[in-house]
């Protein structure tokens, strides 16, 4: 699977601590190259179409994590290895993810990405039950919604997004305005472009009173077409504060307004910048 075996063992004490709760599970298969494959070595690329080595990897998840289903199972990052057909979704993972749900083993079923086209695409087969969108939606853009949201709302989709904060990037978790000085000098326009961005939205944070976690959540649960929001909580404290965010509720239209148009700034800016580019560039 693609979380780690500490993560699933981590999971299982959870709810043996807790066996009132009833939590909603969600897993994605992926990397199997690093897990219980990872002996396999080269070989390892292999198993991604092997329906028995990839069935093998989900069945020992669930050992580990001493569940006997999964709400929500998800082919991870689906234009890797699974040599995946947008157009069909065929593939062995695909066909895999079909068996288990057909037996009640996977609720629903899907695929995760940072590419909203190849999502898109695969939503439109009419074999996916939801999808995770890494990246399509952040205070810096919302690519998502140019075919993923209209693929996903046409075929009842249901939508989970992710790293809405550029996978840590400290620029859109606090506001580092010495590292903008920097991007602002660049000289490369589309780094500029991205600063002008970024300086305006540390601005309305200060405006409203909120930091950059805050907004991005509020800006998230601004939009009805998604259905949940995986912001990848590092510790307890992180959770309290995210649940103590959304309790605030959605962004005013005017504010939403606002962060689209500060967005849109950089539409003719050619080529472009996605928020994972971003990352790296801020990171540098």
């Amino acid at each position: 699977m693609r979380y780690r075996r500490l993560a699933s063992a981590d999971f299982n004490l959870a709810l043996a601590r807790h066996p009132d709760d009833k939590p909603i599970v969600c897993a994605k298969v992926g990397h199997l190259h690093e897990g219980i494959l990872a002996g396999m070595k080269d070989r390892a690329i292999l198993a991604f179409q092997d329906p028995q080595k990839i069935m093998a990897t989900i069945k020992h998840t669930m050992w580990i994590m001493r569940i006997d289903h999964f709400d929500l199972l998800l082919m991870h990052e689906v234009e890797r290895e699974w040599k995946a057909d947008f157009d069909t979704a065929n593939c062995v993972c695909m066909d895999v993810l079909e068996r288990l749900k057909k037996e009640g083993v996977a609720a629903y079923i899907g695929g995760s990405s940072w590419d909203c086209n190849a999502l898109a695409r695969m939503i439109k087969t009419g074999r996916f039950d939801a999808v995770m969108v890494a990246g399509g939606i952040s205070l810096l853009n919302r690519w998502m919604f140019d075919e993923v949201v209209p693929a996903a709302v046409e075929h009842d989709v249901g939508i989970v997004v992710g790293g809405c904060l550029g996978q840590n990037n400290p620029g859109l978790v606090m506001k580092d305005r010495e590292a903008l000085k920097t991007l602002l000098e660049s000289g490369d326009e589309r780094a500029v472009t991205q600063g002008k961005k970024l300086s305006m939205l540390y601005d309305l944070s200060d405006e409203l009173g909120l930091n950059m976690i805050q907004l991005a959540v509020r800006y998230v649960l601004s939009f009805p077409q998604i259905h949940s929001h995986t912001l990848g909580a590092r510790a307890l404290s992180h959770i309290q504060a995210n649940i103590q965010t959304a309790e605030m509720g959605p962004l005013a239209p005017e504010i939403v307004a606002r962060i689209n148009a500060i967005q849109d700034l950089d539409q003719g800016v050619e080529g472009g910048m996605k928020l994972k580019e971003f990352t790296g560039v801020f990171n540098k």
